[in-house]
């Protein structure tokens, strides 16, 4: 394997650590949102005090993912680097200001007694923000698989295809689901919490239909928009489409017989399965139409040390950031 392909392969295992953590991150904020339809205030209370938990100091940590994605691109493969971020510039834009709104909005919350807001509207501006990034995101990773981007295109193009914007909503689904399943094992740790494994399972399997759903939807725009990429996935990528679907229903039936343990593994493996088959589709393209990835990478000195740079790295980042989640887990909840 050459360093072009190496750099591709660790670029995708550091997007399926962002999605498989923040994702699940963004989808609590999504159902802190709608906490407010329980039955009663104190079961939204109880909803959203277990969330906030969950997330406790591990969550910001989270995009060290995505930063690493962002400089390996630029480094590894400079001249897509370039043109993927004029042409997408509206939603990474969108997807930063969610990202940076969501925190401030988190830590305002949670410590900012006396602030110009009250806690509600930190709240709602915390879940919207939660909704806002993994639906720009989405649209971004769909964007690069239809052709449509070009020099000097319109910042609306990203927006302008069904399947990107379904896309989108399939990446704020699918961060629900996470969430859900993750936060019915949370809440099955502790007594306090324990009424609440029943509101998070209903949940966790509402948004598994729904994310199915959607991924039905969107199969033919996926064949319209896509061409390229869609054909590739036909070819390449239908075991791991499989792989997810049968993930996806395990995840159903071990969520019904509460083995949540289990559940986190198969939806996290559903996950996988999903990004795993675009990434397949996708290659040997980083930007259709415009560049493959031997065409946009860096020279090969440049990646050699590259490859080195990132192993060594990882040799340190790892081992603390999985100290770091081993650390804060099994959250208990607050009294409010």
């Amino acid at each position: 394997m050459n360093a072009v392909n190496v750099m591709l392969v660790v670029m995708v295992l550091a997007l399926l650590a962002y999605a498989l953590l923040a994702g699940a991150d963004f989808g609590g904020g999504a159902w802190d949102l709608l906490a407010g339809t329980g039955k009663t205030k104190k079961s939204a209370e109880d909803q959203r005090s277990l969330i906030s938990a969950s997330l406790g100091p591990v969550w910001e940590a989270n995009h060290v993912w995505l930063i690493f994605v962002i400089v390996c691109t630029f480094s590894a493969f400079p001249a897509a680097f370039g043109e993927i971020a004029t042409s997408l510039e509206l939603p990474l834009a969108l997807a930063l200001v969610g990202i940076v709104l969501r925190g401030a909005a988190y830590v305002y919350r949670a410590y900012g007694e006396g602030a110009s807001l009250p806690d509600q509207w930190w709240s709602r501006i915390f879940a919207c923000a939660s909704v806002l990034t993994p639906f720009m995101l989405g649209i971004s990773g769909a964007a690069l698989a239809t052709g449509r981007l070009r020099p000097g295109s319109s910042p609306l193009v990203p927006f302008e295809s069904p399947f990107t914007v379904l896309a989108g909503l399939l990446a704020v689904v699918v961060t629900a689901f996470l969430a859900a399943v993750y936060l019915c094992y949370d809440a099955a740790q502790h007594p306090d919490t324990r009424h609440l494994v029943a509101v998070f399972r209903r949940k966790a399997m509402g948004a598994a239909v729904a994310s199915g759903l959607v991924a039905l939807v969107m199969l033919p725009f996926f064949y319209h928009d896509a061409p390229v990429v869609a054909h590739r996935f036909t070819d390449r990528s239908l075991p791991l489409a499989a792989f997810s679907a049968v993930c996806g229903f395990g995840s159903l039936a071990v969520l019904w017989k509460q083995r949540f343990l289990l559940a986190r593994v198969t939806a996290a493996a559903a996950v996988v399965g999903v990004l795993g088959g675009w990434a397949v589709a996708q290659y040997p393209d980083l930007l259709v139409g415009r560049y493959t990835a031997v065409q946009a990478a860096a020279a090969p000195s440049s990646l050699d040390a590259m490859v080195v740079a990132m192993t060594v790295g990882m040799a340190v980042v790892l081992p603390s950031f999985l100290y770091l989640l081993k650390v804060f887990t099994a959250p208990v909840l607050e009294e409010h």
